[in-house]
């Protein structure tokens, strides 16, 4: 049985574009494959960058540890503001006076608090004990009268 031509040349149209739209979806697929692998190559690069800082860092950092004590007392301080010196790395005092820290290796830590003098020191090995003197001078100003605050000098 021989085909009519003009069904000949459906069937060749056909077949060509389903060819043509096969052709077009293995194209998207392999520049969808492409894109994949580019991600997956993007993405293991800045896992590995990322270690490779986080290492860095690591390496330089040190745990500071110790107890902030009242000189005169020998007491725990509570509420010490315990900050690396240049950074916003800081911690306070637990009810024991004790606090730790991540630092960098030879950062210098800054303790304060209210009614007591600055101290700064420089991280070392091991645990800390530092010692708080009571600020004299700013107590000796500041007399609190009744539900407000005045100068000395004001009273009678």
């Amino acid at each position: 049985m021989l085909l009519p031509v003009y069904s000949y040349s459906l069937y060749r149209n056909y077949y060509q574009l389903t060819l043509t739209k096969t052709l077009m979806s293995m194209e998207r697929n392999m520049i969808s494959e492409k894109r994949k692998r580019i991600v997956r190559l993007l993405f293991a690069c800045l896992a590995f960058l990322s270690f490779d800082i986080g290492c860095m860092y690591a390496q330089d950092a040190i745990t500071a540890q110790g107890q902030v004590l009242d000189k005169a007392t020998n007491e725990p301080v509570i509420g010490v503001s315990v900050v690396e010196k240049g950074t916003r790395n800081g911690a306070i005092t637990d009810l024991d006076g004790n606090f730790t820290l991540k630092v960098r290796q030879g950062a210098v830590i800054t303790f304060s608090s209210v009614g007591y003098l600055t101290v700064e020191q420089a991280v070392k090995a091991g645990r800390v004990t530092v010692y708080l003197e009571e600020d004299t001078k700013m107590l000796d100003e500041v007399v609190v009268v009744g539900y407000g605050v005045q100068k000395k000098i004001n009273l009678t």
